[in-house]
C-alpha cells in the first residue's frame, strides 16, 4: 500500500512539473492569450467544437474497427467457401476414381479371370507372390446356358484378417460377377496374426456362341 501511495505521489509531482513546464513555454502563452481574447460565447462554441471533434474521432476509430472486423469476417467466409469447394472437388475426385476403377474392371471383363483376380488382390495390398489361382473349371450346371459359370480356388498366403475381409468384399462387389461359395482360413497359430485363406468362387461370364 505504501508503495502504491508513493507511486501516486510521484505521478502527481511529474504531472505538476509537466504542467508547469508547458505553461512556461512561449507557444502556450500565445495560445492562452488568444484564448483570453475570446468572449464567453466564443469559448463555449470552441469547447463544443472540440468535444464534437473528439466525438467524431472516436466514431471514426469505431467505424474503422468495425470495417476491419467486417473484412475479417468476409475473408473467413471466403476461405470457408473455398474449403467447401475443395472438399466437394475431393469427393468428386474420389467418385471419379471409383468410376475409373470400375471402368477398368469392366474393360477387363473379356480377359482371363486370373488377371482380373490378381488385379483385385492388388487393390488390397496383397502381393502377387502370396496369391495362387487354380485353373478354371466349368460348372456342370452351366452346360448349354447362355451364362458360363467357372469354378476357381484362390489361395492367399501370409495375409492378415483385414486383407481377407477386404478381398472377399472386393470379389463380390467388383465389376465382374463373382459369387463366393466357400472360405477356409488356416491361422497356423501364428501369434503375429497372419494366416492362409482359400476362397472357392463361381465366376460368371457370357458363353461364347
Amino acid at each position: 500500500m505504501e508503495a502504491v501511495m508513493q507511486s501516486k505521489a510521484a505521478l502527481s509531482r511529474w504531472l505538476s512539473n509537466a504542467g508547469d513546464y508547458i505553461s512556461e513555454q512561449a507557444w502556450f502563452q500565445q495560445i492562452k492569450s488568444k484564448w483570453d481574447e475570446f468572449d464567453q460565447q466564443s469559448k463555449t462554441y470552441l469547447r463544443l467544437g472540440f468535444i464534437a471533434g473528439v466525438v467524431l474521432l472516436v466514431v471514426a476509430i469505431v467505424m474503422s474497427s468495425m470495417a476491419g472486423v467486417y473484412r475479417l469476417k468476409k475473408e473467413l467466409r471466403t476461405k470457408s467457401d473455398l474449403l467447401r469447394v475443395i472438399e466437394s472437388a475431393n469427393d468428386e475426385l474420389k467418385r471419379l476414381q471409383g468410376v475409373t476403377s470400375r471402368a477398368a474392371g469392366a474393360a477387363a471383363a473379356q480377359g482371363p479371370w486370373s488377371a482380373y483376380l490378381e488385379s483385385t488382390a492388388g487393390n488390397y495390398q496383397i502381393d502377387k507372390s502370396a496369391l495362387t489361382i487354380s485353373p478354371e473349371k466349368p460348372a456342370p450346371s452351366s452346360s448349354g446356358s447362355e451364362v458360363k459359370e467357372s469354378l476357381l480356388d484362390i489361395t492367399l498366403k501370409h495375409v492378415n484378417i483385414r486383407q481377407v475381409i477386404l478381398f472377399a468384399f472386393g470379389l463380390e462387389s467388383g465389376p465382374r460377377p463373382v459369387k463366393l461359395r466357400n472360405l477356409q482360413i488356416d491361422t497356423k497359430n501364428d501369434p503375429s496374426g497372419y494366416m492362409d485363406a482359400t476362397f472357392s468362387i463361381s465366376a460368371f461370364s457370357l458363353a461364347n456362341k
